[in-house]
């Protein structure tokens, strides 16, 4: 990861100097104010308040104090993805007693990556705000100025997940009742053939199983949850399981076309992914 962020520096350096002369996003999609924009809004308001009414010193002192507190907190980005979960999920495998046996099939899946996640959660939401407005989804690129354009493409995808970028094509469609059953009774999440489960119930299941497949299997569960395809539902998907148990391999799927194409549909449908793209054009 430290090697693709100072590849890519030269490109962040300059993308800042260019927001530097654009005029600031009026608009946001997927995101909603940051703290920072909430703190200025409440002093504005509080402000006009107390010369309207003419509080007292001591009211007007609490609303200063509450807006001063406002405007010092960092702007955040408000997505459907959390990094520190899976950063945490991530960690987990240094206290697994056959850890060396989990490291080894996360890799061969295709999401050995994920062991190197940064645990990152402040994010400039004006940039990435910036970057959705400016992002043409007809032609799958970025536009930077007038002349100048950055394509997204499969291999952006692989250079910041590592994840496999060639191979069939990911249907969900095609996963059975049969298939969910088995995951479940693997994951230890009894019997049934519910298609998701509560985002607690897997973590509770994924710090006490040790058998290196089924904790990789509900991991990767877990990961697209909260990193690659998260949606507004609060229960973590379990219709990968078809592919989970390919004799192929997960990582005879193109995943980095699945994740792109993903981000592309989650903007235009507010209704499923809301939020959740913007991430994936900061990366």
């Amino acid at each position: 990861m430290v090697s693709v962020y100072n590849a890519m520096k030269p490109f962040w350096v300059k993308t800042f100097k260019y927001l530097e002369m654009v005029d600031p996003p009026t608009f946001s999609l997927g995101l909603t104010a940051s703290d920072e924009e909430k703190g200025n809004a409440s002093s504005s308001g509080a402000e006009a308040n107390v010369q309207h009414k003419g509080k007292e010193k001591k009211d007007e002192k609490k609303v200063s104090d509450k807006v001063g507190k406002d405007n010092d907190a960092d702007p955040r980005l408000r997505h459907k993805l959390s990094i520190p979960k899976v950063y945490d999920i991530m960690q987990m495998i240094e206290g697994k007693t056959r850890k060396d046996e989990i490291v080894k099939e996360l890799t061969e899946c295709g999401f050995g990556g994920m062991r190197y996640i940064c645990n990152w959660t402040k994010i400039p939401t004006s940039f990435v705000d910036w970057i959705v407005k400016s992002f043409e989804k007809e032609h799958m690129w970025i536009r930077l100025t007038k002349t100048k354009v950055l394509p997204l493409r499969d291999d952006d995808v692989h250079r910041v997940y590592e994840l496999p970028m060639a191979g069939k094509e990911i249907n969900l469609d095609l996963c059975s009742d049969g298939a969910i059953r088995r995951l479940r009774r693997e994951l230890g999440l009894g019997g049934g053939s519910s298609p998701r489960v509560k985002v607690s119930d897997l973590e509770s299941k994924l710090k006490t199983i040790e058998h290196p497949k089924a904790w990789v299997k509900g991991a990767i569960c877990y990961i697209i949850h909260n990193i690659l395809c998260p949606t507004n539902h609060s229960g973590v998907s379990l219709q990968y399981a078809q592919i989970l148990e390919d004799p192929a391999g997960v990582s005879s799927y193109n995943w980095c076309s699945y994740v792109l194409q993903y981000m592309k549909e989650g903007l235009q449908n507010p209704i499923v992914a809301n939020p959740l793209a913007d991430f994936h054009f900061l990366m």
